[in-house]
């Protein structure tokens, strides 16, 4: 939130370096502070006391973007314990454009992490529009699907689970105001996936360090997502020899099935809703249920099944909010459907990785299998877990009273993570606080007709959502609507209007389909009940 401050003349001694910071300067004088970055490194104690951490500034560099837009490139690590003696060391990397706008945008990380996001180049964007941009590993080093870092080290789990980002965030605001003598004026953070829960941790339990976030198909339920969502489906999937029922022939089957019978009023491959869809896998089934090219199998077709309704126990209770939604079909291969025999799918093994060491308060590590996990058995042993790693709790109410703002978002098309459990929490959000108009003023959902997990799919998949939230938390512009587009060899092919929950965007019946300008906004369903059914 926007804070008080005090400019500091001359030379600034904070976090590890020396910065040169020119008074009274055109740009100062306008709220536009130009930052002058050496590497002269020698005291950390400021920062450290910012964070509450030990933290040490590791490199200060000057650099530029591919554009050209010259930077202080500042790499530091904060060092967290835990009571039972284990560590974590956060590893971030703060991107300080030299003509800054004095805001600041950091970004979530997917999977397990395990490297700092914007090491790359996928900062230099907002870099080159002035903003100061960050990211950090969330306490370990290592692929972002191999969960082992955890095993046994309290303290890498509670700094992956819910104290990352938001060390990051204090460890930043401080260099930033050491680099330019001046505060940060705004602060957003924009995450997906993972990032997307990072972003909801940062809403529910710091909800001071950011004015604006943005949570995209959010890992909210973490420790139920992983196990009793994607474990069971790949679990599902298998028969009595451990073969997939389910292949990548199959899922084709049923795509244009159900293409062919919700594609709506646009022929564009792009199911509108699913919640909307009148489809029964059944309607595909081979005669007899024998397999056979172009049909399901009476196996097949009961899977299927099995993955539009919610996840449930042997007695018939559901254990997450949601199935796979109609409309996935195509990115079913690697997220559901393993394109190896031998291999779990991508769900499938991420929820093998959480079990063997996330899920649990003691880890059984490597020998554990999805398949030793029983869902009906197991389910009720996640719950202390859930309480370090989930952002699912709807009390927003310290988020809210600082004024802060909220935009969730999920592609109707997701076969990673079901969009019917955002659409859930957040139904569940609009309970909370008595009615939608209400929670309007702070938090509205977003969903993209035909974009699978983040981006991808059929659909519009590229929204600009930092200037959404940008123009509703400093301009007070509440977004009724975002643009949506489709692009493909650097051509837009697609536009489409998302509108804010529950509405949605119908086509006018005039015009170009794919010009944003010929849909209008429409009533739509409430709530993720979906008309396929067992």
């Amino acid at each position: 939130m926007l804070r008080s401050f005090r400019p500091l003349i001359g030379l600034a001694l904070v976090a590890g370096l020396v910065v040169a910071v020119s008074p009274g300067t055109a740009a100062q004088a306008h709220g536009k502070p130009t930052l002058e970055c050496s590497t002269t490194a020698l005291s950390t104690a400021g920062l450290t006391r910012a964070v509450g951490y030990p933290t040490t500034v590791t490199a200060a560099t000057t650099a530029a973007t591919t554009a050209g837009t010259a930077f202080c490139d500042v790499r530091a690590s904060i060092t967290v314990g835990a009571r039972d003696g284990s560590t974590s060391v956060i590893q971030l990397r703060l991107q300080a454009p030299t003509d800054w706008n004095r805001r600041y945008v950091q970004l979530g990380g997917g999977g397990f992490c395990g490297s700092i996001p914007t090491g790359g180049t996928s900062g230099n964007a907002n870099v080159d529009l002035g903003y100061a941009v960050a990211s950090d590993d969330t306490g370990h080093v290592g692929g972002g699907s191999d969960a082992s870092f955890a095993l046994d080290n309290t303290a890498v789990q509670n700094t992956w689970g819910y104290l990352s980002e938001h060390l990051t965030a204090l460890a930043s605001k401080s260099l930033l105001k050491g680099l330019s003598g001046r505060a940060v004026s705004y602060s957003y953070f924009v995450g997906c996936s993972t990032g997307g829960r990072q972003a909801l941790i940062e809403a529910q339990r710091w909800p001071d360090d950011f004015d604006g976030i943005v949570a995209g198909a959010p890992a909210n339920r973490q420790n139920y997502l992983a196990t009793l969502s994607q474990g069971v489906r790949e679990q599902q999937n298998r028969d009595a020899s451990g073969a997939q029922v389910v292949d990548a022939a199959a899922a084709a089957v049923v795509g244009a099935a159900v293409v062919a019978a919700c594609d709506g009023v646009v022929k564009d491959g792009v199911v509108d809703d699913p919640r909307t869809c009148r489809f029964d896998p059944a309607a595909v089934a081979c005669p007899g249920g024998v397999a056979a090219p172009g049909c399901l199998s009476a196996a097949q077709v009961a899977v299927v099944k099995d993955w539009y309704d919610s996840p449930r126990d042997n007695r018939g209770h559901e254990l997450y909010p949601g199935g796979l939604p109609v409309g996935s079909e195509g990115g079913w291969v690697g997220s559901d459907i393993s394109t190896s025999p031998t291999r779990l799918s991508g769900g499938g093994a991420y929820a093998e990785q959480v079990l063997r060491y996330l899920a649990f308060p003691t880890d059984p590590g490597a020998s554990y299998s999805l398949w030793d996990f029983d869902p009906s058995r197991d389910a009720a042993q996640l719950g202390t877990m859930a309480k370090v790693y989930n952002a699912d709790t709807t009390n927003l109410d310290a988020f809210r009273k600082a004024g802060g703002k909220l935009m969730l978002y999920h592609g109707l098309a997701d076969p990673l993570i079901t969009p019917f459990g955002t659409i859930q929490y957040y139904d569940d959000v609009v309970a909370r606080y008595g009615s939608l108009d209400r929670t309007q003023q702070f938090a509205r959902l977003f969903l993209l007709p035909g974009v699978y997990h983040c981006s991808g799919g059929p659909g519009a998949d590229r929204v600009d959502w930092l200037a959404g939230i940008r123009d509703w938390t400093e301009r007070g512009k509440a977004p009724s609507s975002v643009l949506a587009t489709k692009v493909s060899g650097g051509v837009t092919t697609m536009e489409r209007p998302v509108y804010a929950y529950p509405l949605q965007a119908r086509y006018d019946g005039t015009g170009d389909p794919n010009v944003a300008a010929n849909w209008k906004p429409a009533h739509g369903p409430r709530g993720r009940d979906v008309l396929v059914r067992n």
